[in-house]
């Protein structure tokens, strides 16, 4: 063997101890068979600085969160729509802008656009963004005492009365038109929710709904 053959060989082993040394720190860290995934994860989400910085920013006290909402802000306007974020620090974003006075600074068009996000997410089988919704409006007459039942659908909620409505793996876009509702509710839905500064009461009410709901299952009983 030359000496220019032993070189390569030697950083060969070198770079194979190393991966091996790696592969078994991932194994041992999870459950069996899960050893790629979990790198894999790590790997992703090494790769988008917007799913490092809400992490960050749902671990900070809540006096500290609520200063830091204009950088929450931005963290999801410049997330794409592949940037996956964990479940856990979505729940605790949305528990904190529970707490959080609403009459801080850039705190309605936050959560106007946080709920989306994060509903979206949390909501993996709900049609994706863009496609072509039902009027609520068409599919029910007016009448408390109707209900409907619903799932993997986009419904435009624009104007009507609704009770005992159920709506499952859903896209629910929400506008400025009121629509009262009576025993809803929403399994693994994704919110849409309209941007402004100043939302009308209504959406505020929506908005305090979802909130307290932690988007996963929203029951309404009278909107």
């Amino acid at each position: 063997m030359t000496e220019r053959t032993a070189g390569v060989a030697s950083r060969v082993f070198a770079r194979l101890v190393v991966t091996g040394a790696l592969t078994m720190m991932v194994s041992a860290a999870a459950p069996k068979g899960g050893g790629i995934a979990v790198l894999s994860a790590a790997q992703g989400a090494a790769a988008h600085p917007q799913t490092v910085t809400l992490r960050r920013l749902s671990l900070l006290d809540l006096k500290t969160f609520g200063s830091s909402l204009p950088q929450l802000f931005q963290a999801i306007d410049q997330a794409g729509p592949h940037v996956t974020v964990d479940p856990v620090t979505l729940a605790t974003i949305t528990a904190k802008l529970r707490q959080i006075p609403e009459s801080t600074p850039e705190y309605w068009p936050t959560v106007l656009r946080f709920i989306p996000f994060a509903s979206s997410r949390m909501s993996p089988s709900a049609p994706p963004p863009g496609q072509n919704p039902r009027a609520l409006s068409e599919i029910v007459s007016v009448g408390l005492m109707r209900g409907i039942r619903e799932d993997r659908k986009t419904i435009l909620f624009d104007d009507g009365d609704l009770g005992n409505g159920e709506f499952t793996n859903c896209r629910i876009i929400f506008t400025q038109h009121p629509v009262q509702l009576m025993h809803a509710t929403f399994r693994h839905c994704a919110f849409e929710l309209p941007a402004t500064d100043a939302p009308s009461p209504y959406l505020q009410k929506v908005c305090r709904l979802l909130l307290s709901s932690n988007l996963d299952f929203v029951a309404i009983p009278v909107l």
